[in-house]
């Protein structure tokens, strides 16, 4: 209860700092657009980039900008209303299925950024592969709970709408992201994303 009513990235900078003082920790306090993604991201200097945004627009922008600038991304599908951290996984963005934010994500990347069609349903049978977008993106292989407006109470948070999030699978899905920059770093395998 110490932290509410904080912005987020200024608790987290307090947190990483007081387990690493000599941590370094930038912020910048300003939403990701279509309209300044690369003067906030190219600046930095970055090894790897982990994407958590809830909106499809500027996670569209984020991931477009890493492929422009050759930075390495591990993307977060939404976690709202799911509760089992067991079914976490991790897939290229391209193979991930069954989840709205993905979804309306690749399609908007698709159209404004002049990403790789995906494949019909029909070439897929035949044995096609889609081309990968090289981003991984860590995911639930579980079924989004379905509530309306009315089942309870509403959220004043668009990304979540009536669903909420539940802390433990929030909390895996970040640790996952985090474990498989962490992974690919150690063993040097950091993939540039491509359209």
């Amino acid at each position: 209860s110490g932290s509410v009513g904080q912005m987020k990235i200024d608790e987290m900078k307090r947190r990483l700092t007081s387990i690493n003082p000599h941590c370094n920790v930038t912020l910048i306090h300003d939403f990701v657009s279509k309209d300044n993604v690369h003067d906030i991201i190219e600046p930095l200097g970055l090894t790897a980039v982990l994407d958590a945004i809830d909106g499809s627009k500027s996670k569209s922008a984020l991931l477009a900008a890493c492929t422009d600038l050759e930075i390495p991304v591990v993307t977060c599908a939404g976690a709202a209303g799911r509760t089992a951290p067991t079914l976490i996984r991790c897939e290229d963005i391209t193979k991930v299925y069954g989840d709205k934010l993905i979804r309306t994500c690749r399609s908007e990347m698709r159209k404004r950024y002049k990403f790789s069609e995906g494949l019909s349903l029909q070439e897929t049978q035949k044995g096609r592969k889609a081309k990968k977008w090289n981003i991984d993106c860590i995911y639930s292989l579980e079924n989004q709970k379905i509530v309306t407006e009315s089942d309870g109470q509403s959220s004043f948070r668009r990304c979540d709408g009536a669903l909420g999030t539940a802390c433990h699978v929030t909390g895996t899905v970040g640790f996952c992201a985090a474990g498989r920059i962490v992974e690919r770093i150690a063993q040097n395998s950091l993939n540039v994303p491509q359209r």
